[in-house]
């Protein structure tokens, strides 16, 4: 490829009674060619933007349906969020509630990590999305266990977020002289340490969840919430997240390939999976926050805003995955 420029340089240097060494005229033909970038530069990246955002606009116009429906169910999950906090916020004896705080923030990063998931769909990465999902799905896991089991193990779940901290500290510590950081100090990370022995007692391997269902690891954590059938589609997504040699046709981008190729950009197939996938945990972590307590007789939060919206959330999981389905096979089909 750059045979051509490199003889064209060693010549150059021969000429001007240089030394043409190796070193010499490698770094020359650098040089003329990042000085050819740099003055073509607007115009590669105005042809690369543009096929980026032509590429967006087709594969929105190919799921149009679709996206319209999670864009929606997304909307409805968030103000059903919101009118719940406005509700119990005004009740004195619920600002403090563990439960209702961690369910409220992991509602909200649930929110958060769907509009991203519906980002990477319509950037055409759905593979990338359903890694995103594996998160998600985490939430759901955690949100129907502190449903579950209460007070208790929503206290165990804060102090396990203290927990992460000091190990980040840590870490941090460890290799921030490597990276040219300022870290924290003595003081600091004693403070951490002893936070975590506190919560701990020592125990290395303590999880907020084990006390609670007699768990630690994800998959049976999963089983205790119910969500034990997703266990395939957790470890595809775990296997995209992870360098793990698989086949280029086993993914979702590839789905509609007619031969083999090795991807390596945007792909305008296998969104329906993802996206339903997105819409389910996503309806699961609302129900489990916007429902809370709604069993038990001595609340007095006023669920009816709540069932409403819920119910409008279950039609739009379904219209999800039927628009989805419906664009898939429409352009599958040539209709």
């Amino acid at each position: 490829m750059f045979e051509e420029l490199l003889n064209l340089a060693e010549e150059s240097l021969r000429k001007s009674g240089n030394a043409y060494d190796y070193a010499a005229v490698m770094n020359l033909t650098a040089n003329i060619v990042m000085k050819e970038m740099d003055n073509n530069e607007e115009d590669e990246l105005n042809l690369i933007l543009s096929q980026h955002d032509e590429f967006i606009k087709n594969n929105r116009e190919r799921w149009k349906d679709g996206f319209a429906k999670l864009h929606l169910l997304r909307s409805i999950c968030l103000q059903v969020g919101m009118n719940f906090q406005q509700r119990f916020l005004k009740i004195p004896k619920y600002e403090t509630d563990e439960v209702l705080g961690v369910l409220m923030r992991q509602h909200a990063h649930a929110c958060r990590v769907s509009a991203e998931i519906i980002h990477l769909l319509e950037g055409g990465y759905p593979d990338a999305a359903l890694a995103r999902w594996r998160t998600l799905y985490e939430i759901a896991i955690t949100c129907l266990i502190i449903r579950k089991c209460g007070r208790p193990a929503a206290i165990d779940y804060i102090k396990y977020n203290e927990v992460k901290k000091a190990e980040a500290v840590a870490e941090h510590r460890k290799t921030a002289g490597m990276m040219g950081k300022k870290t924290f100090s003595d003081q600091e990370a004693v403070f951490y340490q002893n936070i975590k022995s506190e919560i701990t007692n020592g125990n290395e391997g303590w999880h907020w969840a084990r006390k609670h269902t007699g768990y630690g690891k994800i998959a049976k954590l999963a089983e205790f919430a119910g969500l034990g059938q997703w266990s395939h589609h957790y470890m595809i997504a775990s296997n995209i997240i992870h360098p793990e040699s698989h086949e280029m046709a086993s993914l979702y981008a590839m789905k509609e390939a007619k031969h083999p190729a090795l991807l390596c950009g945007q792909s305008n197939s296998g969104l329906t999976d993802p996206a339903h996938f997105t819409a389910i945990s996503l309806s699961q972590v609302t129900s489990a926050f916007v429902s809370v307590y709604a069993d038990e007789d001595a609340n007095e939060i006023d669920y009816t805003d709540s069932a409403l919206f819920l119910m409008l959330v279950d039609s739009y999981v379904d219209k999800v995955g039927e628009a989805f389905r419906r664009c898939e096979n429409l352009t599958c089909s040539g209709r």
